[in-house]
């Protein structure tokens, strides 16, 4: 948790260019949601750091209402900075493993927060998480993923590091984001989690995009 409290203050200067494919990657993810513009739903981001992904999904999805939840009190801090003269959101701090995320939510939404979990309590999460949407409901989960090998992992890293440079991260970005990597991913194989997501309770789960050592997990929950 303080290496996310420490980041917060340069968490989204960096952020853009630590992830290149930025803008395909959030744009997948908030299509994913099936909402539109006129649609009204209550919608919970876990782990939702600065409000980046929120942000994303209220700029897209006008009418709806995003809670932003986080253990980092720095991060949410930033959040609140940052939209919380928008009624549309609100702020709680909360830990996804051990808390309580209340239920009847449209759809639930989370990015690049799962993957520091060991195995189990990501499978912990995933069932919470059904159990918190309304029938119908859909979870929407941006995260980190294992290559099936370590020659593979490897040159998602080195094709990850070259884009991220030439994007425009600073040396320094690229030294903190590792050493972030290195001290708390626990990255899992995407067919894994997909397995888990449906012995969580969800009925049709799918990737609906994937670039390097990222991806994005979309979950309905049975009606």
């Amino acid at each position: 948790m303080s290496g996310f409290d420490n980041a917060a203050a340069t968490y989204d200067r960096s952020r853009h260019a630590l992830i290149p494919d930025y803008d395909e990657l959030y744009g997948a993810a908030v299509a994913a949601l099936e909402l539109d513009q006129t649609q009204t739903a209550c919608i919970l981001d876990l782990g939702a750091g600065t409000g980046g992904f929120s942000q994303e999904v209220i700029n897209a999805y006008p009418q709806a209402q995003a809670e932003l939840s986080d253990l980092s009190v720095p991060m949410l801090e930033q959040a609140r900075a940052r939209l919380g003269a928008d009624p549309r959101f609100s702020f709680r701090e909360l830990n996804i493993v051990t808390g309580a995320f209340g239920d009847g939510w449209d759809r639930i939404i989370s990015s690049f927060v799962i993957h520091h979990l060991p195995h189990e309590a990501k499978r912990e999460v995933f069932g919470n998480v059904c159990r918190a949407l309304k029938p119908g409901g859909i979870f929407v989960n941006i995260d980190q993923v294992q290559a099936c090998s370590q020659a593979v992992q490897d040159i998602h890293m080195r094709l990850w590091k070259k884009d991220a440079l030439a994007a425009g991260a600073l040396q320094q970005d690229l030294e903190d984001g590792l050493a972030r990597m290195e001290a708390m991913d626990i990255n899992a194989d995407l067919d894994d989690q997909v397995l888990w997501l449906k012995r969580a309770g969800f009925a049709r789960v799918d990737v609906v995009y994937r670039n390097y050592f990222w991806a994005v997990f979309v979950a309905r929950k049975p009606v």
